[in-house]
């Protein structure tokens, strides 16, 4: 394992898409009334540490400022689920558009992938359908998304659209004192060319331990995730604290015959901490 601190501001949006699950999974925010603000803003400083692609066994970490904005309007809203755009919203079901991230930095590092284009971090951009399970309202209890989206690759040498994912899974959330609890488990499906992005290997990048691949799509394994945040108020100055870890396996998916797959299993943790100064 391999382990570097980077300091990137540049990877910062994506960093806050990527923690919004854990800092934004707050009570009351599905709900608001005459007492909730309607957006709030300020500055963080978060930090990820999680491996190269899920299959690489080369870990890295990395720490960066953070803008905060959260704003609860009726139709566009940035809040526990990131950006998102509300279409079709009551108590037990919900059509959102909503993005989300995964963060890859300085892959050209990688052992696995030596003398192989630079993989990018990604944006995923979609529609979800949410279903309410059990609880009075998406701020509590189970529900099930059902999200596509399509992907694109950022920073990397061959950026722009690398194919679509399709991630059902089951979502908790729950007050535990004064911390917000957010449990996700789900499997994921994805394109031919989402797989091919990180799996795939071309006649050009064949070495004596790299043997020659092509991806197709479908499985692409199944994952899990915890996350807490907590709001701080002392003498007047509000802060927040959310920190998560996720577990992915891949397990009987076909891109595992790849070289670049090493691992089968891999984890993804991150935290933040962010000032509210409005």
């Amino acid at each position: 394992m391999q382990l570097h601190l980077l300091f990137k501001p540049s990877i910062a949006a994506l960093l806050l898409t990527f923690l919004s699950t854990a800092a934004y999974a707050q009570k009351n925010q599905d709900l608001p009334d005459s007492n909730t603000k309607k957006w709030e803003l300020g500055l963080g400083v978060g930090a990820v540490s999680g491996p190269d692609y899920r299959g690489s066994d080369e870990y890295r970490s990395f720490i960066s400022p953070i803008p905060y904005f959260v704003y609860r309007g009726k139709i566009i809203r940035s809040d526990r689920d990131g950006v998102r755009g509300n279409f079709l919203r009551t108590d037990q079901y919900e059509f959102t558009v909503s993005a989300s991230a995964s963060i890859t930095p300085e892959t050209d590092k990688s052992t696995l992938r030596e003398g192989m284009p630079e993989l990018g971090s990604t944006l995923e951009l979609g529609p979800s359908l949410n279903i309410n399970l059990t609880g009075d309202s998406f701020a509590e209890g189970w529900h099930l998304q059902i999200p596509w989206r399509a992907v694109f690759a950022i920073g990397a040498e061959d950026s722009g659209y690398i194919g679509s994912v399709f991630t059902p899974q089951f979502v908790y959330r729950n007050k535990l004192q004064e911390w917000t609890f957010t449990y996700r488990a789900g499997v994921a499906f994805a394109s031919e060319g989402y797989h091919d992005y990180y799996y795939k290997v071309d006649h050009d990048y064949v070495t004596a331990t790299r043997n020659y691949f092509d991806a197709s799509g479908g499985y692409s394994g199944w994952n899990n995730q915890a996350a807490f945040s907590r709001k701080f108020n002392h003498n007047g100055i509000n802060t927040q604290l959310a920190f998560f870890i996720r577990y992915d396996n891949i397990e009987g998916a076909d891109f595992t015959n790849s070289s670049l797959v090493v691992s089968n299993h891999s984890y993804r943790g991150g935290i933040a901490f962010i000032w509210v100064i409005k």
